[in-house]
């Protein structure tokens, strides 16, 4: 069945492949294909950031001309690949991209061939896909989009045009001054795991309804026969390889800002375009999808592993819970349907879902200048001390603080006073990292002076917090603590907790 949103899609961008046609003599049907399957229906972030349509990376020219770019990993980390100012830019572009010598195989096909330039565009490597050529034609003819070819041969005959007529002609000139600004870029980065408008979910998690098996099932099985896989979110690779169940296999790790962690493991896969160790961005190919260890056809299989924080086990859940989450913090249009059915998936998890920035968030926010070099540099600080103590729970920070000092007695608990001046300390904390969250509508980062504009201010939030922490402390008790303390201690117990106050 069709897809409308995809039907939607070349309907939109016909026209500018039929005109490419009469220039170029390119199929409209085979640059409708390639532009739907790069830019994943337009929502990659080469597409957004940089209206990048078919992944075309820089040339020297391109480098040296000073034209703009922006950073992404592929075959390698931060390889450049070209931004345009606009999408009829893109398509311009690919166009005389494929008038390459590369490419010399592909034009002496016809404007009508597209198994013939689909085919010549896999042998001249322009996918690393094994599929990618049956790919491209499937969707030409599910989508009946060979039509347009015949449009486009037709028009140009009405008009007296020869197809192919700048294939000889210099590449045109793009604007070099363009740059993406950091209002057009996203502050989130996610995606699903393969390019699709919407996931087909052929099996679910837990006891399967399939004939061919009567054990738990650890995962779920996605629809991809051969398909670029990607990360959905910035993380580490933690281990690749294979096994007889699994086949070949990649696991991710992705950090939360509570200090709890999903570990993500791709499986069946085809062919693996990571190692161990690599730190790679939502997006970044991790390798093709297949059909290798125990496996029944071409797909991709998820296992879910959640690590909640200070826990030292991770354990196996519904990968379900995790897509809703990437689908909400990415703010994704897509979801996951039920093989053979309309079924959302998704729709009854995302109102669970916790959106609190992310580690990688904050790094989104770094590179688009989202947050003040104060900023930045706390936040350095802060990450490092978590990362030394393994959490940033503000109890464990505060323990910390105080050991330092020399009291070795607060434990997260202790005597009441210990436990006003922790209320008092996390406070703060709570208030700074309430002051670092706080974004515009468009998710940027806000001057502390900014907030007065936001109604409650820094100084009421803190007023607040520390008015609640005093009012749970009962005064008569407190004084009665304190002076059965002062009366315990030794003279020199009270001399040293004076130099540590002082």
């Amino acid at each position: 069945m069709a897809d409308p949103k995809k039907t939607a899609f070349y309907e939109r961008y016909a026209p500018l492949a039929m005109e490419q046609q009469q220039k170029y003599g390119i199929p409209a049907s085979v640059t409708l294909a390639q532009m739907y399957i790069e830019s994943a229906g337009g929502t990659s972030r080469l597409a957004v950031n940089g209206n990048n349509y078919f992944g075309i990376k820089c040339s020297r020219d391109w480098l040296a001309a000073g034209k703009p770019y922006s950073l992404h990993n592929d075959d390698k980390p931060n390889e450049k690949f070209c931004n345009y100012s606009s999408v009829e830019e893109s398509v311009q572009h690919h166009s005389q991209f494929l008038m390459g010598k590369r490419y010399a195989d592909c034009r002496r096909c016809a404007s009508d061939d597209y198994q013939g330039w689909a085919y010549g565009l896999k042998a001249a490597g322009y996918a690393t896909a094994s599929n990618y050529a049956t790919a491209l034609i499937a969707d030409i003819e599910n989508y009946n989009l060979q039509k347009y070819d015949q449009q486009a041969i037709a028009d140009a005959q009405a008009k007296n045009l020869t197809i192919g007529y700048m294939r000889d002609q210099d590449e045109p000139v793009l604007p070099q001054t363009y740059t993406v600004s950091k209002d057009e870029m996203p502050l989130l980065a996610y995606c699903f795991p393969i390019a699709a408008d919407n996931l087909v979910m052929s099996d679910g998690f837990g006891k399967s309804p399939t004939s061919y098996r009567d054990h738990e099932h650890n995962g779920i099985d996605l629809r991809a026969s051969y398909q670029d896989v990607f990360a959905t979110e910035r993380g580490t690779v933690v281990s690749t390889g294979y096994q007889a169940t699994g086949g070949n296999f990649v696991v991710m790790e992705y950090d939360r800002a509570d200090g709890s962690k999903w570990r993500v493991s791709y499986c069946h896969l085809d062919q693996i375009d990571v190692e161990k160790g690599d730190v790679v961005d939502a997006g970044a190919k991790l390798g093709v999808s297949g059909n290798t260890g125990n496996s029944t056809g071409p797909h991709l299989h998820l296992t879910v592993k959640h690590q909640d924080a200070g826990a030292s086990e991770f354990k196996t859940v519904d990968p379900l819970g995790y897509l809703a989450e990437i689908a909400v913090r990415g703010n994704l249009s897509g979801t996951v349907l039920k093989k053979g059915t309309d079924e959302d998936l998704l729709a009854d998890l995302k109102g669970s879902v916790d959106v609190t920035p992310t580690p990688a968030d904050v790094l989104y926010a770094q590179q688009r200048g989202g947050l003040t070099e104060e900023q930045r540099q706390n936040a350095e600080k802060g990450q490092s001390l978590s990362n030394s103590l393994g959490s940033n729970d503000p109890k464990s920070l505060l323990a910390l603080l105080m050991g330092q000092n020399g009291d070795t007695s607060y434990s997260g608990g202790g005597d009441l006073f210990s436990s006003l001046i922790s209320g008092l300390f996390m406070a703060a904390i709570g208030m700074a990292m309430q002051l670092d969250r706080v974004g515009d509508d468009n998710g940027h980062s806000m001057a502390a002076t900014d907030l007065r504009q936001q109604g409650e201010t820094a100084e009421q939030r803190a007023s607040t917090l520390i008015k609640r922490q005093r009012e749970s402390v009962d005064p008569d008790k407190a004084r009665e603590l304190a002076s059965m303390n002062f009366d315990a201690e030794y003279p020199e117990q009270k001399q040293g907790n004076g130099q540590r106050l002082a």
